[in-house]
């Protein structure tokens, strides 16, 4: 009985270093993606037009407040005054609101293509891992403090085959 028992506490140790460990590149694999330069031009696209639309608005209020400033004096009557100031106000907040919706709309459409590009990725490095048997297939650049790259296999080429890429 002994033996036996001995024997398993032998083999525990040799079992643990049986497992297979694997690294990733995945930022690579994300920027490989044909995906993802398409979208990059997309999102790049929605925000020149984001931020020339709000410079639009934002030389119309200029050019309000101007007129405002050349136009208005001691003589102005009280109501004009407040209308132009009240106009000032109005495209002051269409500015702001239009900013807030479309960093919102920005953050939405960034986050929802990049989901799509994610999820295939992680699809694959599974599949690679499933294939190949490994216990673990970690991130490079997650911020892991230390990965021995002697003990585990870079199977980033594997997992670029899998998804079609170069």
């Amino acid at each position: 009985m002994k033996k036996i028992l001995m024997m398993l506490l032998l083999a525990a140790p040799v079992a643990l270093f049986a497992q297979k460990y694997a690294q990733v590149d995945y930022f690579a694999l994300v920027q490989a993606m044909p995906a993802f330069k398409t979208a990059q031009a997309e999102l790049e696209t929605m925000a020149k037009n984001y931020e020339a639309d709000l410079a639009e608005m934002q030389k119309e209020i200029e050019t309000k407040m101007q007129k405002y400033q050349a136009e208005m004096n001691e003589q102005t009557p009280e109501n004009i005054r407040q209308r132009r100031e009240q106009e000032l106000q109005d495209l002051y907040q269409r500015w702001t609101q239009y900013r807030q919706t479309s960093e919102q709309e920005f953050a939405r459409a960034q986050q929802e293509k990049m989901a799509l590009i994610s999820e295939k990725v992680s699809k694959a490095i599974k599949e690679v891992g499933t294939a190949g048997g490994y216990v673990y297939v970690m991130d490079i650049t997650a911020g892991i403090p230390f990965i021995n790259e002697t003990l585990s296999k870079d199977v980033t080429a594997e997992v670029k085959a899998k998804l079609g890429l170069k």
